[in-house]
């Protein structure tokens, strides 16, 4: 029987002298790490405008030194079936790296595009950035898109 237990005390030990030389000596106590996920709150904003006028979403100005982040943006448009084609409007943005969406739309029949979403992130996968600090962002439909109503739809959120 001691010829069965002495190999298996050799192994024990050899592995335990293993297990002990792979644990550094400054690591003899653990360190407790806490991890902290800041909360971001994204918020939703849309505008709409009647038919013949421009439509314009107005993300607010955040406090300085902080951007606006653009999670969502979509657009609808609905026209009233008593204007002509429109071919190629563009819309504008301020503070958002001179984005435009570019729209076109028969005209002809009363007609609703459905919402079409531009962007679509959140803060976990990321969001576009606003090109400056303590700036409002603006997005405006296109000055041409007459006998159309233009809705906008977003969500943001404001950071460092």
């Amino acid at each position: 029987m001691r010829r069965c237990f002495r190999p298996v005390l050799f192994a024990l030990a050899l592995c335990a002298g293993f297990v002990l030389a792979a644990v550094p000596a400054s690591a003899q106590a653990p360190t407790v790490v806490s991890f902290s996920t800041p909360q971001v709150t994204v918020v939703p904003i849309s505008a709409t405008a009647a038919v013949n006028t421009q439509t314009v979403l107005t993300i607010p100005a955040p406090p300085g030194g902080q951007y606006n982040y653009v999670c969502y943006l979509a657009y609808e448009i609905n026209n009233d079936a008593t204007g002509g084609a429109i071919s190629n409007s563009v819309s504008t943005s301020t503070n958002f790296n001179s984005f435009a969406v570019k729209v076109s739309n028969v005209g002809t029949a009363s007609t609703d595009s459905g919402v079409l979403q531009i962007l679509t992130g959140s803060p976990a996968t990321g969001c576009a950035k606003s090109a400056a600090a303590g700036t409002a962002t603006t997005f405006t439909s296109p000055a041409s898109a007459t006998h159309i109503a233009w809705t906008w739809y977003a969500t943001y959120f404001q950071a460092p």
